[in-house]
C-alpha cells in the first residue's frame, strides 16, 4: 500500500502535464460564426443574428474598439486582470465567504480568464465542479494566450441581452453604430451588461442601469483611468433607446425560431410571420390587458395560424416583451389548464362512438363515484342547471355535468388517447391521474398546441404539425385522427350561435358577423381563460390571465379573452368575410324535437340536427304529445302574468354596444315581441315614435343601433282593449 500512493500522486502529475501540455482547443476558443437575417414571409427583416450558434458575433480585434469600453470592462469585470495568472484567489476566497454570510450564490468571483473558459467549456449550471474545471483550464489558457488575446475572445462573446452575444453587435443593436465609435456613457452601459444582461437592458432604460453607469464611472475616476471632465459628460448624457429604429420585431416568435432551428450555412432564413399582422395584434393585446386591469388580469397571449398550412401568421407571447419582471415568458408556449376549451374534443370522442348531438343527457348535480371511492360532483358555471339538454346544447353552452357524464360514459384512457393523437405533448401523465376532471381541461397544455388541435377541426379531422419557417414545397402531410363527418358536425355546433344562447346570450362576442368556429373555456377560480377557434383561412388562439397563478377577478372566457377573440377575427377578415363550411355529402340532415332529440311527433316544436349515416333516432318523441296539455296550462299562466304582451328581446335594462371594427350598415338590435291570441295586432314606439305596426301576435324587428338611453313600448290592440307593455335599454 505505502508503494501504491507514490505511483498514484505520480500517476497524477503526468495526467496534469500532458493536460497542460496539450494546447487548448482553438474552434472552442473560436468559433466559426456568420451573420443571419430572419425575415417575415414578405422578406421584411426581424431581427439579425449575428452568429450561427448564438455564441459569437461580428469579430473584432481589441484596435477595433473602443478604448473606454475595454477599460470599463476590466474595471467592471476582472479589475486585477493584468496581475493574476488567471485565477484572482483573492476574489474567489472574497466571494466565497459574502456567498456564505448571505446564504445564497451572490458573487462568484471569476475572471475574465474563467468566464472565457466557462464559454470554451460550454458551461450552463453553476456548480462546484464547473468551478473546479473553470480554474483549471483559466489556469491552462494564461499559459498558451497573452492578455490581449483572452480580452478580445471574451468581448467578442460576452452575452449582452436578447440573444446578442459580443460588443460589435451590442453596439449596432442598442446604439446603432459600431464598438470603436461607443462614447465614454455608452461604453460603461455595455460593461455593465454582462452580468445581468435581463436586469440591466438598455431597452428597459430603468434606474437600475443608471446606478450601475453610475458605478462604474466612479470606479474609473477612481483609479484614474478617466478625467473630472470626462466623468461629469458621461453621467449626464442621457441614455436615449429609440426603439422604433430598431430590428428587433416579434420579439417572442423570434425567439421561439432561434430556439427550434439549426441554422448551418444560412444567411438568411424566411418564417411564416406576417409582421403586419403580428404588430397590429401586438398593439391590440396590449389596449386589451390595460382594459382588463382593474379586474387583475395583467398578461395574455395571442396565436394566429393559417388554417390550411399550419404556418405561424403571428405569436405574441405576453403584453410587452420589454417588461422588466415577465416581458420575455412567452404565454403560447407556457403550461396552462385550458378548462372548457378542451371540451370539442371529448365530443369528437362522442360522435366518433356514434354518439349524435342530438343525444339528450341529464343536466342536474350529479355524484360520480371515482375509482379510489371518492365522490366527484361536477358543477355548472354559475349554479345554473337545465334538467335535460341535447349534446350540441351542452357542448355549445359549455356545461360542465354533461361533459363528465360524458367522459365517465366514454372511458377516461380513450379520451387521453385521443387527446395524445393530437400531439398534446404535456398530457403526458397516466390517465388515472386526470381522472374525471380531465373533462373540464384538467391537464395543462400550450396555447400553440391547443390552437394546432382546432385546426384538425378545420381540416376535417387531419392533423398536421405548426409551422414557422417557410419553404418551396408547400406540400402538406396530415394524420387522420378524426373522421371528416365527425369534424364537419363539431365544426357546425361550434358555429352555431343557437346552441350557446342558453349560456351567452344571443350577442355575446361569439356572434361574429360571418361563419367562425369559437369555443370559450375558463379555469377554476379564473386563473386562466381561453377563446379558440377558426374560420376557412385563420385558426386564432387567445389566452388571458397572470403568469405567477394568481386569479382574475371574476373574469370568464367570455368577458375576457372572447373580446379580444372577436376583434382579432374580424381585423383578420376585414378585406374579406370568410365564406361558410362546406359539410360533406355523406352528411345527414333530419329535422328534429327541440327537446328530445328524437323523431318529433305531432305535438313537437322542431329544429335541424345533422348526423353521420347510421347514428340518427329511430324512436318517436311521446314526452311533447303527454306534456302538450300542462304545457298549455304553463304557458295560459305565462301570459296572464305579463298581460298577454311579452318584449322577448331585449330586457330591461340590458346594455349594447356598436362595433367599430364591424361597418355599421351592418349592425342590428332584434326586437323580439308576443302576443296572446287575443291580440291582432301589435304596435311598436321607440322613445314615443312608431316604428312598427304589424297585424300579427309575434313579430321580429331590426333596428339600427344609436347611441343613448331608449325607451321601447310595444301596443297589443284586440278587439275588447290595448295591452301595453314597457322596457328600457342603452347603447354605446
Amino acid at each position: 500500500m505505502d508503494r501504491l500512493i507514490p505511483k498514484a500522486i505520480m500517476l497524477l502529475f503526468i495526467v496534469i502535464a500532458i493536460y497542460f501540455v496539450i494546447p487548448p482547443d482553438q474552434k472552442s476558443l473560436y468559433p466559426e460564426f456568420n451573420s443571419i437575417d430572419i425575415t417575415d414571409r414578405n422578406g421584411i427583416l426581424l431581427r439579425r443574428v449575428l452568429s450561427q450558434d448564438y455564441k459569437t458575433s461580428i469579430w473584432k480585434n481589441l484596435k477595433e474598439i473602443s478604448p473606454d469600453l475595454i477599460k470599463a470592462t476590466i474595471i467592471k469585470e476582472d479589475k486585477r486582470f493584468f496581475a493574476h495568472r488567471g485565477v484572482d484567489f483573492l476574489a474567489l476566497f472574497r466571494s466565497m465567504f459574502e456567498n456564505i454570510r448571505c446564504g445564497r450564490v451572490r458573487s462568484g468571483g471569476s475572471t475574465i480568464t474563467m468566464q472565457v473558459a466557462k464559454m470554451a467549456l460550454n458551461n450552463k449550471k453553476r456548480t462546484i465542479i464547473n468551478k473546479l474545471r473553470e480554474i483549471i483550464y483559466a489556469l491552462k489558457l494564461e499559459l498558451y494566450l497573452n492578455k490581449a488575446e483572452i480580452l478580445e475572445i471574451y468581448l467578442n462573446r460576452a452575452p449582452y441581452g436578447y440573444q446578442t452575444y459580443g460588443v460589435e453587435a451590442a453596439a449596432q443593436l442598442y446604439f446603432r453604430k459600431s464598438a470603436n465609435q461607443l462614447s465614454l456613457s455608452e461604453s460603461a452601459i455595455l460593461s455593465t451588461l454582462p452580468k445581468s444582461p435581463g436586469l440591466l437592458n438598455p431597452l428597459k432604460n430603468s434606474t437600475h442601469l443608471h446606478k450601475e453607469r453610475k458605478k462604474v464611472l466612479e470606479k474609473l475616476i477612481r483609479y484614474k483611468l478617466i478625467d473630472t471632465t470626462s466623468f461629469l459628460c458621461a453621467i449626464n448624457e442621457p441614455i436615449t433607446i429609440d426603439r422604433e429604429k430598431l430590428i428587433f420585431k416579434a420579439p417572442h416568435f423570434v425567439d421561439f425560431v432561434l430556439e427550434n432551428t439549426k441554422m448551418e450555412h444560412s444567411s438568411s432564413i424566411t418564417s411564416t410571420i406576417d409582421i403586419n399582422v403580428q404588430e397590429k395584434i401586438e398593439k391590440m393585446l396590449f389596449t386589451s390587458i390595460n382594459g382588463l386591469s382593474k379586474y387583475n388580469v395583467n398578461q395574455g397571449a395571442v396565436v394566429v395560424l393559417d388554417t390550411r398550412s399550419g404556418e405561424i401568421i403571428a405569436m405574441v407571447g405576453s403584453k410587452n416583451y420589454f417588461d422588466e419582471i415577465e416581458g420575455q415568458v412567452n404565454g403560447c408556449l407556457a403550461l396552462r389548464q385550458p378548462g372548457s376549451s378542451l371540451k370539442p374534443f371529448l365530443y369528437i370522442l362522442a360522435l366518433s362512438r356514434g354518439i349524435p348531438m342530438s343525444y339528450l343527457m341529464n343536466d342536474t348535480i350529479t355524484e360520480f363515484k371515482l375509482s379510489d371511492g371518492t365522490i366527484f360532483a361536477p358543477r355548472n358555471f354559475g349554479n345554473k342547471y337545465h334538467r335535460y339538454v341535447r349534446a350540441r346544447e351542452a357542448l355549445g353552452s359549455s356545461f360542465n355535468v354533461p361533459a363528465v357524464y360524458l367522459l365517465n360514459k366514454l372511458g377516461i384512457e380513450n379520451f387521453y388517447n385521443l387527446l395524445n393523437k393530437l400531439h398534446f405533448t404535456s398530457i403526458s401523465k397516466q390517465p388515472s391521474f386526470y381522472g374525471l376532471s380531465l373533462s373540464l381541461g384538467s391537464g395543462e397544455v400550450r396555447l400553440l398546441e391547443l390552437a394546432n388541435a382546432y385546426r384538425a377541426i378545420a381540416n376535417r379531422g387531419l392533423w398536421s404539425q405548426y409551422r414557422f419557417l417557410r419553404y418551396h414545397n408547400d406540400t402538406i402531410m396530415g394524420e387522420r385522427v378524426f373522421s371528416e363527418q365527425v369534424a364537419c358536425i363539431i365544426t357546425d355546433v361550434l358555429s352555431d350561435n343557437s346552441s350557446r344562447i342558453k349560456a351567452f346570450g344571443d350577442d355575446s362576442p361569439l356572434n361574429l358577423p360571418f361563419p367562425c368556429a369559437v369555443k370559450t373555456g375558463t379555469t377554476k377560480n379564473f386563473k386562466d381563460n381561453w377563446c379558440v377557434g377558426f374560420t376557412e383561412k385563420y385558426t386564432v388562439g387567445v389566452w388571458v390571465g397572470n403568469f405567477d397563478g394568481s386569479p382574475m377577478n371574476g373574469v370568464s372566457g367570455i368577458s375576457g379573452a372572447a373580446p379580444l377573440f372577436r376583434d382579432i377575427m374580424i381585423e383578420l377578415h376585414r378585406d374579406r368575410y370568410p365564406g361558410h363550411f362546406e359539410k360533406p355529402k355523406s352528411i345527414i340532415s333530419l329535422e328534429v324535437c327541440a327537446k328530445t332529440g328524437l323523431i318529433p311527433g305531432s305535438q313537437c316544436a322542431t329544429l335541424n340536427e345533422i348526423f353521420i349515416p347510421g347514428t340518427e333516432p329511430k324512436d318517436t318523441c311521446s314526452f311533447c304529445k303527454h306534456g302538450r296539455e300542462r304545457i298549455l296550462e304553463i304557458q295560459s299562466l305565462f301570459e296572464r302574468k305579463n298581460n298577454g304582451l311579452t318584449i322577448i328581446h331585449p330586457n330591461d335594462g340590458d346594455i349594447f354596444k356598436i362595433d367599430p371594427h364591424i361597418p355599421y350598415r351592418n349592425q342590428s338590435i332584434s326586437i323580439k315581441v308576443s302576443a296572446d291570441t287575443n291580440v291582432k295586432e301589435i304596435i311598436l314606439k321607440l322613445n314615443g315614435n312608431l316604428i312598427c305596426q304589424k297585424k300579427e301576435r309575434e313579430i321580429i324587428y331590426l333596428w339600427q343601433p344609436k347611441p343613448g338611453k331608449h325607451e321601447l313600448e310595444a301596443l297589443g290592440i284586440s278587439k275588447i282593449e290595448t295591452k301595453s307593455t314597457k322596457i328600457s335599454f342603452t347603447v354605446y
